[in-house]
């Protein structure tokens, strides 16, 4: 009786999620708090968490330490870009801190780590976990992750190579001597970016970080030997099959447009357009063969980009300001919105679609979700990254949100999509 009437009382917290009333945020504890660090054995590095883990603050701390050494790693084995800022980064403006239990609760004892609430050109709410909770200490400098909000940022970077020159449009087939007699030749590159190249056969579709059955993740190999393994595929089924590798291929066919003004290109969107206070860096494919190609970043570019906190919101902010200007780079935009697809994760009545800030979204495109439950008729545009790596951007009222997080046992609903749509915190 006691389980029927818990999940009873879950199903109604549901149903008045989705009807867009008040609601307080669903609670996801930590595991044993207080108690030792645990390691999730993660097969590919132990500096990001299983989607699965409710870490305790201990736990968290490995795990932090475990990210900074792997950034330290790459730097050292020379697989990091870097884009240096030239020392024009604006400061933000601030009001104090609204009281929210709930978001001081996250902050205290959840997984978040940092949030950051911005609305109409100020930071209305600015929030990490307080000294000596987390060591080391999360700060303005420290680096995280973007995961797949990379993806986002690679699009905007597209947008800029279409308006330089580089690219003729969003449509421009694919021509690149690296990828021929691949399945990604002469596909548009639109198809690329709405995730439909029809490569659902050639990458793993539970990892989509594996291609051709490789047992290497793509990122350590360079395009070259993974092209070796799509030689003679041809596309199936342009339905939207989102895979981390195809993020990839994009942020390498732009490297191999711009040629050897590829760092001119970046320096312009991030120093010139979001004018970043700290370095910004993306993790290169590790060279694994002797081919023509070999140092060329056309064969080595990702998505995976490393940046703090602030950095990121002034990519927002970038974005949110191109988007409501007729401007080149806002026309993509705008376009890459037009054009989204039906999004197949659309699924805003599932028992866990609060964890999944994407759920509540019904169309993708051009690495972006659009079209939100309970906000219909309003652009709203999202990124979405592993684990809570967040951008929320309200395009009509000039708010955006900033999310970064240790593990994915958090409400998005409630500290993103309810707020972007209330336009407050809800307490």
């Amino acid at each position: 009786m006691v389980r029927i009437r818990s999940r009873f009382f879950i199903a109604v917290a549901f149903s008045i999620a989705l009807v867009g009333c008040k609601r307080n945020p669903i609670i996801v504890p930590q595991d044993n708090p207080g108690g030792k660090a645990v390691n999730y054995g993660d097969s590919y590095f132990v500096a990001e968490m299983p989607g699965h883990a409710r870490p305790n603050d201990a736990t968290i701390s490995m795990y932090e330490k475990g990210r900074r050494n792997f950034f330290n790693t790459l730097k050292d084995k020379g697989e990091f870009y870097t884009i240096r800022p030239s020392g024009n980064a604006e400061l933000f403006k601030y009001q104090e801190n609204p009281k929210n239990r709930h978001l001081e609760t996250q902050l205290t004892s959840g997984f978040l780590l940092s949030y950051l609430y911005y609305d109409n050109g100020v930071i209305k709410y600015d929030g990490v976990p307080k000294p000596g909770r987390i060591d080391p200490q999360i700060t303005d400098q420290t680096l995280f992750f973007t995961h797949s909000t990379g993806k986002s940022i690679v699009s905007y970077i597209v947008g800029h190579a279409i308006c330089q020159g580089y690219i003729s449009s969003m449509y421009e087939p694919i021509n690149w001597p690296l990828m021929s007699n691949t399945l990604y030749e002469d596909q548009p590159l639109i198809n690329l970016l709405n995730m439909q190249a029809g490569d659902s056969h050639t990458v793993d579709s539970d990892s989509t970080s594996y291609v051709m059955g490789s047992k290497t993740h793509h990122r350590d190999m360079d395009l070259t030997s993974i092209a070796s393994l799509l030689e003679g595929t041809t596309p199936r089924k342009h339905k939207v099959f989102y895979n981390n590798f195809l993020s990839d291929v994009i942020a390498s066919y732009v490297a191999y447009k711009a040629g050897e003004n590829y760092p001119n290109l970046l320096q312009a969107v991030f120093q010139d357009k979001v004018k970043i206070e700290n370095e910004v860096h993306f993790q290169l494919h590790t060279l694994s063969s002797n081919g023509r190609y070999r140092n060329e970043l056309q064969n080595r570019a990702s998505y995976s980009f490393m940046m703090t906190r602030k950095d990121l919101l002034r990519t927002a902010v970038a974005m949110m300001q191109d988007y409501q200007k007729d401007t080149c780079v806002g026309n993509y935009l705008r376009e890459l919105q037009a054009q989204a697809k039906r999004w197949p994760g659309y699924s805003p009545s599932s028992d866990n679609s609060f964890l999944y800030a994407n759920r509540y979204a019904r169309k993708y495109g051009g690495q972006f979700y659009f079209d939100f439950y309970g906000m219909n008729g309003r652009n709203i545009v999202m990124t979405a990254g592993k684990n809570g790596q967040n951008i929320v951007m309200d395009m009509d009222n000039s708010r955006i949100i900033v999310t970064q997080s240790a593990a994915s046992g958090w409400d998005r609903r409630a500290f993103l999509l309810d707020v972007i749509r209330e336009g407050k915190l809800l307490d």
